[in-house]
């Protein structure tokens, strides 16, 4: 296939192409590894696919060179698609969870429209309407009970 397509792009398109066949599935990371080459989505390494699938792509993760949010480390240390909805490292905030349409070959451009399905049958819309669950992931400043404790000191 192409050369120009981004590793990231490729372990999307794989990972599409599993979760499609097993919608509720998880996948190991040499199982996504093997899956985009041999659908020959890159000529990188398989060491740097392996890198994407393991950290690089993974929302839930801190993240390392690249902060994308196209995979969730499930519970089982196992990977699936990214949905809205899901959990995310604060520093993936806004990161890119899917490749940009017009970059990927034609021939898989129709796991975009799956996708959406996909994913909207599992979101979480009050998430997105509560603004404290909106809040959730965010306090950066150690424990918040110590936090407040401080605050109050000779408060009396």
């Amino acid at each position: 296939m192409s050369t120009e397509l981004k590793v990231a792009d490729a372990v999307w398109i794989a990972t599409a192409l599993l979760q499609k066949k097993n919608p509720d599935g998880e996948f190991d990371v040499p199982e996504i590894v093997d899956r985009t080459m041999r659908e020959h989505l890159t000529d990188k390494p398989r060491t740097t696919i392996y890198l994407h699938a393991n950290q690089h792509c993974v929302a839930n993760r801190p993240p390392n060179a690249a902060r994308l949010r196209m995979l969730i480390e499930t519970p089982s240390g196992n990977r699936r698609l990214f949905r809205e909805g899901d959990e995310y490292h604060p520093l993936r905030r806004n990161a890119r969870s899917m490749p940009v349409p017009q970059d990927v070959p034609s021939k898989y451009r129709s796991l975009f429209s799956w996708y959406r399905d996909w994913s909207a049958g599992h979101a979480r819309p009050w998430e997105e309407t509560d603004p404290l669950m909106r809040l959730a992931g965010t306090w950066k400043y150690g424990d918040a009970d110590e936090y407040v404790r401080k605050l109050r000191e000779g408060w009396d």
